[in-house]
């Protein structure tokens, strides 16, 4: 998404007072009537300041300093705004106060932008309203706020194109996230937005924010009087660090930030509760209170159930992950040559988008191919394949060393396709409810004698199929509605 980056003095100035005018109506302050847009913005600076700075109260600090920039503060900002409305005259603290704003704006405000104060509780859907990707995270939120947006009155945002503060989405990225039909192409927006200004409501969080936005959301939490939620999905770049690139643990301690001054969290796993509950119970020792870290597990629908004929050719085995270290393919890959050297016959299928630290997964393809193994790797495939393909394998190998929910075990235990998945974590905890066999997934050996044993053993394999089938089943409106009570302490309307 692009905007014009010209910015019209007049169009500015006439931005600022429209900003300023929604604050003063917010607070409840008369600030008269004005010839122009520059002393009609003056003024209702000058009055805006008298009935703030009475108090200091730093809520209406941050409402202030957010419509003077036309983004979001920082905590030092909003600090500093205090201690300087405490010390001088209205007056004074006025021209402080745009002076400090106009360069807050400078860096990374909208200053020809409008603002809308909005008291709806506002979802943050930024990276999947934007974007085409649809993986764990987009799909946890393609699937559960639609069903929020049907019974309750939501505000979706995305972000300024400078990353300064919230915009309303356009009517292709709302469609991008409530009636996800594949990818779509990106709008081109020109001319000014509006921002929207969450005011005594609650800002949910429905993905991991990037980095550059996790200074102002953390400001937003401490200070701006909302109460800040999201969905917890894992700890992995502090608790794994080893196994991500060296940037990931940095960006995630920056989203920790915004977590440590939120009210709530809904993990998706027991796991994903215990690495949150781990953080919350250090904060007292900075004097902060813990959030609510609340365990609401994810389900799975399978939602193409069309039976196909597998009934000719070698069995397939699939695994399911993005290409990297931590999913641990090359161990699938390892032990399926193993297999292939003793005799037996069947396919082995990788599915998942290219990670980080690829050069071991790919001399291992590159190997196995020149050998001419029956190895098929695929990169990107829509949901309607992928479905096709957890029905269609013997059966599934995710032998993952560190995950927050372990998406494709459940995936192809709702399909009614055995498992064979780590034995601690996410995926040992969704293993329990049948299905799947365990293994260490640092022994080779142990994952391979579990891959011999469901290619070989027609009865075991039946028994975990029809185990996998007789599973409790869990619904995205269970999901929808128990989220929803943990993030915002609300009964979503039936």
């Amino acid at each position: 998404m692009t905007r014009s980056r010209y910015l019209n003095p007049q169009h500015a100035r006439d931005a600022l007072s429209q900003r300023l005018t929604a604050v003063a109506s917010t607070l409840g302050v008369d600030h008269g009537k004005a010839a122009d847009s520059s002393e009609a913005a003056a003024r209702c600076l000058l009055e805006i300041t008298r009935t703030v700075g009475s108090s200091a109260s730093p809520d209406r600090v941050w409402l202030l300093l957010t419509a003077l920039a036309g983004a979001f503060p920082l905590e030092s900002d909003v600090r500093s705004a205090v201690r300087m409305l405490e010390l001088v005259r209205p007056e004074e603290a006025s021209v402080w106060l745009l002076e400090r704003a106009f360069e807050l704006g400078g860096q990374r405000g909208s200053l020809d932008a409008t603002l809308d104060v909005v008291s709806d509780i506002v979802v943050d859907v930024a990276y999947t309203a934007t974007n085409n990707l649809h993986t764990g995270i987009q799909r946890v939120v393609r699937q559960t706020v639609p069903l929020w947006a049907e019974r309750a009155d939501l505000c979706l945002v995305a972000w300024t194109e400078r990353g300064g503060a919230m915009r309303h989405v356009d009517d292709v990225e709302r469609d991008r996230v409530l009636r996800w039909d594949g990818p779509s192409e990106s709008t081109q927006v020109d001319g000014a937005t509006t921002l929207v200004v969450p005011w005594q409501t609650t800002v949910l969080l429905t993905e991991v924010p990037p980095t550059g936005h996790c200074p102002p959301l953390s400001a937003l939490a401490q200070y701006s009087g909302n109460n800040v939620t999201a969905i917890g999905y894992d700890c992995i770049p502090v608790v794994s660090a080893d196994m991500l690139p060296a940037a990931e643990p940095e960006k995630f301690v920056q989203y920790l930030s915004v977590v440590k001054h939120s009210k709530a969290i809904a993990a998706i796993s027991a796991s994903a509760t215990s690495e949150f509950e781990g953080f919350a119970r250090m904060l007292p020792t900075q004097g902060l209170p813990s959030p609510r870290v609340v365990e609401c597990a994810l389900p799975v629908e399978v939602p193409y159930s069309a039976p196909t004929d597998t009934s000719t050719g070698v069995p397939t085995i699939l695994s399911v992950g993005s290409h990297e270290p931590r999913k641990n393919q090359v161990s699938v890959m390892a032990a399926a040559e193993r297999l292939w050297r003793e005799g037996l016959a069947f396919q082995l299928r990788l599915v998942g988008g290219s990670g980080w630290s690829t050069s071991e997964f790919d001399e291992w393809v590159h190997q196995l191919r020149r050998r001419r193994r029956p190895l098929l790797v695929e990169r990107s495939i829509d949901d309607q394949a992928l479905w096709t393909a957890y029905r269609d394998a013997r059966f599934t190998v995710f032998p993952s060393l560190h995950e927050g929910f372990g998406l494709p075990v459940a995936e192809s235990l709702a399909s009614g396709t055995p498992a064979i998945t780590s034995d601690f974590g996410s995926m040992a905890e969704i293993a329990t409810g049948g299905g799947a066999l365990t293994i260490d997934p640092h022994d080779l050996g142990s994952l391979t004698d579990a891959m011999r044993r469901l290619l070989t053993d027609d009865d075991l394999l039946a028994s975990l199929s029809s185990a996998a089938r007789s599973r409790p089943r869990r619904w995205w409106v269970d999901y929808a509605r128990e989220s929803w009570q943990i993030l915002t302490e609300g009964p979503l309307t039936p």
